[in-house]
């Protein structure tokens, strides 16, 4: 039963686009046992006379509409005994003989089918006792295999289900793992400071390193007269100049630039008097220049606006008193330019010299306070500099740490893994087992131990050959008895199909000369109308000799059915039978899934024997 047997009945009943169906997609409904004994009737007996043609329901409404009406139970009975079959009038000697000896001849071969199911009903009967026999003794060894199997089963399934679940959540960790060191290919932003490039940062670092040397330079090592002092209009730097390598105080002063200081400052204090006397002897003749110029200017002024006098006795009076004025100031000049003055200059030449070592010393100062504070600008970006450098390494020692622990992470699950796939590969080893390898064992007899084999081998080969019994099973001979059995099964289904054929020619003959004897019978009309021209008594003995007929085969049919429900039975019940019921099955149809059985049952014995 396929899904194929189902299209092909649709097909022959009739459906709409029956044959653009996919008869594997029918395939599902043939798989449930509960519905399989219904499929199986509706595709080996449903035909095209059991559909109700569309014409013959309109006339079935038109009669049930009608007041005539339909005759049911005992009346529609009556009317079928009364029913005569016309054409018997008309059948010769001849041709009941045949129908007759045909009948008997049918019957004669149900009586034999019927008496070969009976002795295979007995000879499964008789083999269901004895395997409920040994059933009954591998009962509580059954039960008993069957909980510890449960038992580790249950285990397995619970250390294969907390094995996923720690495999699904390794695999997402070393997924997040790969998708944040890997960063798309480089396509997004790195994740470590480690995949940033320092290219940008080093060249930063160099050029600051250049700068920071080129401003220490001219710092250190250039005068700092025009750095400092050159918006000053009298320097202060102008005595000791730090581009004078004898005069650095970083390299210190040696003792003859101390003694050449010395005279210089004697030189000075030497020629202070005169040339601050020469000073105010300019400052004053600076001052009666400027103060004569202003009279004259004066003088020109009112000659030129006409208030100047013109009194001689008057000009001659304010000449006279302008003399005495000025011989006056005179005296008090020369006082001052010969006693008063110098006394003034030669006690101001200690505070010359000290206003001159103070303005040393304030430059030595001021040099020191410049030094410092360069030196202090150029340690604070030296120290950011090396802040930047500890901080850059500080961190690359950290992300490098962060590193180090997830490789020995990543190691460790990788060795546990290995670990895991060896004691994998030791157990698949461990249960292989050794004398189904077509590499290692060659040969050609089947073992004594291998009862299956032994079995399948007797079944295949014929059974004319039980005078002759071999000492050694062959492969070659099993497979001989297959090949010959493909061939009776290809004759039997050539002769099944033909014989199918002829089984439906009969039916469409009987089919129609059912159509014949309707016709004869009602004549295209109701019973209500007159009494139809049938013969009862033959009809009845005929139809009472089908019924005869028909029940004897509902009876033959229903123990068959019986049959096959206790072989189903005991098929259930004992599952070893439906498994070597399978494997005939699997033998001729799937012998690939075949030898996946056998590997299966071959590790289990291997595990057992272990065990």
């Amino acid at each position: 039963m396929s899904g194929r047997q189902f299209v092909d009945t649709l097909v022959r009943l009739g459906y709409p686009k029956a044959k653009s169906l996919d008869p594997q997609s029918f395939d599902w409904m043939f798989e449930g046992e509960s519905v399989i004994s219904f499929l199986d009737w509706f595709c080996n007996n449903v035909g095209p006379t059991n559909i109700l043609h569309p014409k013959d329901k309109q006339e079935y409404d038109k009669l049930k509409e009608s007041k005539e009406g339909v005759l049911q139970g005992s009346q529609l009975e009556e009317a079928l005994r009364s029913v005569t079959d016309g054409d018997d009038e008309n059948l010769t000697d001849d041709q009941l003989r045949k129908v007759i000896s045909q009948t008997e001849h049918d019957l004669a071969i149900k009586k034999k089918r019927k008496h070969v199911l009976i002795q295979k009903r007995n000879k499964l009967s008789i083999h269901q006792t004895r395997l409920s026999h040994r059933l009954s003794k591998v009962k509580g060894t059954e039960a008993k295999v069957k909980s510890q199997f449960k038992r580790h089963k249950e285990q397995c399934q619970t250390d294969c289900t907390q094995m996923n679940a720690n495999m699904e959540n390794l695999v997402t960790s070393v997924e997040k793992l790969h998708t944040l060191y890997d960063s798309d290919g480089g396509k997004s932003s790195p994740n470590f400071l480690s995949q940033l490039s320092l290219d940008e940062y080093a060249n930063a670092e160099e050029k600051f390193s250049q700068e920071l040397t080129a401003f220490t330079k001219k710092q250190f090592f250039e005068g700092i007269s025009e750095m400092a002092g050159e918006e000053e209009e009298v320097s202060r730097y102008q005595i000791l100049e730090i581009s004078d390598p004898d005069s650095l105080l970083i390299r210190g002063e040696r003792q003859e630039v101390n003694l050449r200081e010395c005279k210089e400052l004697a030189r000075i204090r030497d020629g202070y008097p005169k040339s601050e006397s020469k000073r105010i002897n300019a400052l004053m003749k600076n001052m009666v220049s400027n103060h004569c110029l202003k009279c004259a200017e004066n003088l020109l002024h009112s000659i030129q606006t006409g208030q100047f006098g013109t009194n001689i006795q008057d000009i001659n009076k304010q000449c006279q008193e302008r003399q005495e004025s000025i011989n006056q100031v005179d005296r008090d000049l020369y006082k001052l330019r010969e006693t008063d003055i110098p006394a003034l200059i030669m006690e101001s030449t200690s505070s010359q010299e000290t206003r001159i070592l103070t303005g040393d010393y304030n430059l030595k100062l001021s040099r020191q306070d410049y030094f410092a504070s360069k030196q202090d600008q150029v340690i604070g970006e030296l120290v950011k500099q090396r802040s930047r450098n500890e901080f850059l390494t500080m961190a690359f020692e950290v992300e490098t740490q962060g590193h180090r622990d997830t490789h020995r992470l990543l190691t460790a699950v990788q060795q546990q893994l290995q670990a895991q796939l060896q004691s994998w590969t030791s157990r698949l080893a461990m249960m292989d087992e050794p004398s189904l390898s077509v590499t290692k064992y060659e040969r050609g007899t089947v073992d004594s131990r291998d009862k299956f084999t032994a079995r399948l081998h007797h079944l295949l080969v014929e059974r004319g050959d039980k005078g002759t019994d071999q000492l050694f099973l062959t492969f070659d001979g099993m497979v001989e008895g297959a090949r010959r059995l493909k061939c009776d099964f290809d004759a039997a289904q050539h002769s099944l199909s033909s014989t199918a054929v002829k089984q439906e020619n009969r039916l469409d003959l009987l089919e129609s000369n059912l159509l014949t004897c309707l016709d004869l019978v009602y004549a295209g009309s109701s019973t209500t109308s007159g009494q139809p021209t049938l013969i009862p008594r033959q009809l009845i003995d005929s139809i009472t000799t089908l019924d005869n007929l028909i029940n004897k085969l509902q009876k033959s049919i229903k123990d068959v059915v019986k049959d096959l429900e206790t072989k189903k039975q005991t098929l259930r019940n004992d599952p070893l039978l439906h498994k070597e019921r399978k494997m005939f099955a699997y033998f001729f149809n799937n012998p690939g899934h075949m030898k996946q059985m056998f590997d299966e049952l071959s590790s289990r014995l291997q595990a057992h024997r272990v065990h």
